[in-house]
């Protein structure tokens, strides 16, 4: 573990750097009651930022969020936005909802599927790498002009997961054979993985442009997000704790995360958006609030594979980003 990784309450975080969010503009996908992206929204609204942009499927799915941010900072102004990242038409027309919105400062996509059946999204994907990967691909993509209208210290940060330490991109076949080769914890490594590659890139491309990029791990929380783990899925994390450290793709071992709240999930989200010590890291993974690529194994640091899974990612949602 880094010396500096500790796990924190939202609230501490805000506490330090909280004043830069003030009068800003931030977009959060994923938003629901029981979410780290909700739970983000509302622990966000006490700095007083101008507009919370909030996306889910469902305009359902942000109001209680909504009414909780009302009651408590009424003169914060939120905004539910329709998105379904399982189809990136949906994304697009979401997109040109906001064409009345001049400039987001922070970008931040929480959304994304745990372990579900095998399907495939609207576009033909399998449904975590098109959920948790190809739709953010696509999303910064077409939001990335708004960010930079919002100049340096904006910031695109991407939740990831522990899981990245097991996860890789299957060049050759990431649609499991249609199904007939799919792991779903397997199919959620290789999405978390090309959540964290594709941020390299980016933070290496966005770097002189001072714009804050980052992949997050939110530690183990409880949410939502594990609806469709199996039976006994935490009995069986715990048993994994009692035996000890697993071991990554590279045979290094690693600690599974402690059980933390949505407050101490979130806080590395606001981490990696506002705190001005990391700013020399762009493109980094973020664990427990640190810098922390110490972690990544060596598929996911081969430069190379960053290129690849660019190229690869243009191809398939059919347009190019250059940025």
């Amino acid at each position: 573990m880094s010396n500096n990784q500790q796990v924190l309450r939202s609230e501490i975080v805000l506490e330090k750097y909280g004043k830069a969010l003030a009068g800003k503009t931030v977009l959060i996908t994923g938003v629901s009651d029981d979410s780290i992206a909700g739970e983000l929204a509302l622990q966000l609204s006490a700095a007083d930022p101008k507009l919370l942009i909030l996306t889910a499927r469902a305009e359902s799915k942000v109001a209680g969020i909504q009414a909780k941010i009302k009651s408590a900072n009424p003169n914060v102004e939120t905004r539910f936005l329709n998105m379904d990242l399982s189809d990136l038409s949906a994304v697009r027309k979401a997109v040109g909802e906001l064409a009345d919105v001049t400039h987001i400062d922070h970008l931040v996509s929480v959304a994304g599927v745990m372990f579900p059946p095998y399907s495939k999204t609207k576009d033909g994907f399998e449904s975590q790498l098109g959920v948790n990967y190809l739709a953010n691909f696509l999303l910064v993509k077409l939001l990335l002009p708004k960010v930079r209208a919002a100049g340096p210290d904006s910031s695109v940060v991407i939740m990831a997961s522990s899981m990245v330490r097991q996860g890789k991109i299957h060049f050759d076949d990431y649609n499991f054979s249609d199904g007939r080769t799919y792991d779903p914890s397997v199919a959620y490594g290789q999405s978390n993985a090309a959540r964290v590659m594709f941020v390299k890139k980016l933070g290496e491309k966005l770097k002189n442009e001072k714009i804050r990029v980052f992949s997050v791990d939110p530690g183990a929380v409880e949410t939502g997000l594990q609806r469709h783990c199996p039976p006994g899925f935490i009995d069986q994390v715990a048993e994994w704790k009692k035996a000890g450290t697993m071991v990554d793709m590279d045979g290094k071992p690693f600690e599974i995360p402690p059980w933390t709240t949505t407050s101490e999930g979130a806080a590395t989200v606001i981490t990696g958006m506002v705190d001005p010590t990391i700013a020399g890291f762009n493109g980094s993974y973020l664990s427990r609030n640190a810098v922390s690529d110490h972690e990544l194994h060596a598929h996911i640091n081969d430069e190379d594979n960053w290129i690849k899974l660019w190229e690869l990612s243009e191809d398939l949602i059919q347009e190019k980003f250059s940025p």
